[in-house]
């Protein structure tokens, strides 16, 4: 398969996409995304997914992917967000943990 564009998208926007395919069509990769999607998704509504992307955006050490992992993970403890940043070459401080912490709790995820 080959990439010919890439750009992120909200999960709750991805899992539109795929839902809105015809399943039969759907490719192996694409029923395991939706399928992850559907038992994992944290928050639905865009609104908010675009909220909290303002505000993990005014953290500098953040890129865009980063932001992106995060609003799929809607983390709520330090130890999640140090092992989504484990591999990354960001290093970020107590600080920008806290700020992540705080931003990512204060909406309710779906369970």
């Amino acid at each position: 398969m080959e990439i010919k564009d890439e750009e992120f998208v909200y999960p709750a926007e991805a899992k539109e996409a795929l839902e809105g395919t015809d399943e039969e069509e759907r490719s192996h990769e694409q029923k395991i995304a939706l399928e992850n999607l559907t038992r994992h998704l944290k928050i639905s509504d865009t609104g908010t997914l675009e909220e909290l992307h303002d505000e993990l955006s005014e953290i500098e050490a953040l890129k865009d992917k980063h932001i992106y992992k995060l609003l799929e993970v809607v983390p709520q403890h330090e130890s999640t967000v140090r092992a989504i940043f484990s591999k990354e070459r960001v290093r970020l401080d107590d600080e920008d943990v806290e700020k992540i912490l705080d931003i990512c709790s204060s909406v309710d995820v779906e369970e």
